[in-house]
């Protein structure tokens, strides 16, 4: 249904460097991501609006925000006028999910939930009908470098088949832990978005990494 396409974090780059390290990307990636944390749905705090700002000004193309937040509702069309072009966040802190999922998708940009690892994929089954993106945690969220929880692999797979089943599109994005190994087991379960910090951005070789992945994910890909 969906190409593979690799998301590198911003979370894992040099900010000192902020303009080197997404132009070293190449030209086979096409949409970052953008880890927003509070302190408060997750122990750490990562960076909001005007790093988001600044990012807009370097990239040209899209950018894929993921809201570990408390009050989603509150900030998320800020990250919207300042250039997101696609805005996910955890329902189960917002009072009126679907509400803020309409409005979000009424300014413009593409929708998704996100799903913690010791979550059902039931718990976000209102919304599936409603979504651009459903993110499937795979390391627990508010910290970079975890390594990947194959036990999220079975959702992942239901993920999929729910997809076929009902007739939507949404694509499938694993966030946390990805490499050259785990990409391969992630895309045969049925990913298709596939979140990259490290793997990426520690390689000596950004673009040449991000297409390497990409090109593992392609060759596993669930297809039936």
């Amino acid at each position: 249904m969906h190409t593979p396409e690799i998301l590198p974090s911003v979370l894992a780059c040099d900010l000192a460097r902020l303009s080197e390290e997404v132009s070293a990307l190449g030209p086979d990636v096409r949409t970052l991501h953008f880890d927003v944390m509070d302190g408060r749905y997750v122990p750490n705090i990562s960076f909001g609006q005007p790093v988001m700002r600044s990012l807009r000004a370097v990239w040209q193309h899209d950018i894929d925000v993921h809201l570990m937040i408390v009050d989603p509702a509150r900030y998320a069309s800020e990250f919207v006028a300042a250039g997101a072009t696609s805005v996910a966040f955890h329902p189960e802190v917002e009072d009126e999910p679907l509400a803020l999922l309409r409005r979000l998708r009424a300014e413009g940009v593409r929708v998704g939930v996100g799903v913690r690892p010791e979550h059902p994929l039931e718990s976000v089954a209102p919304f599936l009908s409603e979504i651009d993106v459903l993110l499937l945690m795979t390391v627990s969220p508010g910290f970079a470098g975890q390594a990947f929880l194959t036990e999220v692999l079975p959702k992942v797979t239901e993920a999929y088949e729910r997809r076929t089943e009902d007739g939507l599109a949404y694509r499938i994005q694993v966030d946390g832990g990805v490499t050259a190994d785990t990409i391969v087991d992630a895309a045969a379960a049925g990913a298709d978005w596939f979140v990259a910090g490290t793997s990426v951005f520690a390689a000596e070789d950004r673009a040449g990494a991000a297409s390497a992945l990409r090109d593992a994910a392609a060759g596993a890909m669930r297809t039936g």
